[in-house]
């Protein structure tokens, strides 16, 4: 295969390792930086966030098919490693502009209707160069009462994976589905081994972080986890809050993918060791203090005040500007506590460092 998974340390579930890709290896547990159009519009790219520590990027397929985009790595000028999610996010988030069906699923946008199916969402990825493969599964919303649509996901999803895995066998992912029952998830899990069997590289848990308790979620991680092979790289779908990370981390979850760190910064919410900031023209407008003491993201190593921010941030000129900073600030984060992370699963001690994280993370700012 031309993924490998390699466990470099371990504390418990919590595992290190390097993930082997065709451009290059990443480091693990981390979180991926999603180049959304959203990201794409607020002028970051994937060389402003490669000195910060990021060493994986992701894609979404539906987004980057409708632009017609056909080479991701000469498109976003990145050799490293990318993984692209199959549209499969999009079938509840864009729920009125889709139509789901057994070949796979519809989307209407702009007037024009986008065909997704299994075969072409793996061809896709295949043909523009995308290194992990996150195939089209079947999702569906975890805090639906309808318990046959959470069986009906992980039927879908195994009846798509078997015309996806045909078409790129050695970089596609798995996707386990089920929502919140447990019964369904099992036969999913069941699915899974038997692909993780030699057949396919790695596995995604998918269907969970849509609102459900946070408690509900972690049990169903270690469920998952708890009934995967070790050898295999896990990723979890749509998760990258920083209690988020370190709790799954802690069950066993080796890769992440989220929004949340860069559209919280977008709207002058900061990350810190410290808790989470957020700038307001009334406290901040005289601060001359810079985010965080001891960060080393451009924003604070370039000694920028929170009063400079907060000032762009009013100014229609500057604005954008701003809030490059503060995206830069919040993956450096990430990537600063995936870092710290990495290191106590190697000196058996993640246990401790997460306890410590959080006494001081959940006090106020």
């Amino acid at each position: 295969m031309t993924i490998q998974f390699n466990i470099t340390g371990r504390d418990g579930k919590a595992r290190a390792g390097l993930l082997y890709t065709p451009s290059g290896d990443v480091h693990t547990p981390t979180v991926t930086i999603n180049f959304t159009p959203a990201l794409l519009r607020s002028g970051l790219k994937p060389a402003d966030v490669e000195p910060l520590g990021v060493e994986l990027i992701l894609v979404n397929t539906f987004h980057f098919c409708r632009e017609d985009i056909r080479d991701v790595h000469q498109y976003l000028n990145w050799d490293g490693p990318i993984m692209a999610d199959s549209g499969g996010f999009q079938m509840v988030s864009l729920a009125k502009h889709s139509v789901v069906h057994s070949r796979g699923v519809d989307f209407y946008w702009d007037g024009i209707v986008y065909e997704m199916t299994p075969e072409k969402v793996v061809q896709w990825q295949k043909d523009a160069g995308v290194d992990i493969i996150l195939p089209l599964d079947r999702t569906t919303h975890t805090l639906g009462k309808n318990q046959f649509n959470f069986w009906q996901s992980v039927f879908g999803t195994e009846s798509w994976f078997a015309k996806s895995h045909a078409i790129c066998s050695e970089k596609t992912y798995y996707i386990v589905q089920g929502g919140l029952n447990y019964f369904a998830r099992r036969l999913s899990l069941l699915y899974a081994n038997s692909w993780l069997n030699g057949k396919t590289p790695g596995v995604a848990i998918g269907g969970l972080a849509w609102g459900e308790a946070r408690a509900d979620m972690y049990k169903m991680v270690k469920f998952c986890t708890g009934r995967l092979p070790q050898s295999a790289p896990r990723h979890l779908l749509g998760v990258g809050t920083p209690v988020d990370l370190l709790e799954c981390i802690e069950r066993g979850i080796d890769t992440f993918d989220c929004v949340a760190f860069t559209r919280e910064a977008r709207h002058k919410r900061l990350w810190t060791f410290a808790g989470i900031l957020e700038l307001k023209w009334e406290k901040h407008k005289d601060d001359l203090s810079t985010i965080e003491v001891g960060c080393d993201c451009p924003a604070c190593s370039q000694g920028i005040t929170k009063a400079e921010l907060i000032k762009d941030f009013q100014n229609p000129e500057t604005k954008k500007s701003a809030q490059q900073k503060c995206m830069l600030h919040n993956i450096r984060f990430l990537m600063r506590l995936m870092e710290q992370a990495r290191q106590a699963i190697q000196q058996e001690n993640f246990k401790e460092f997460k306890k410590s994280f959080l006494a001081v993370y959940h006090s106020k700012r």
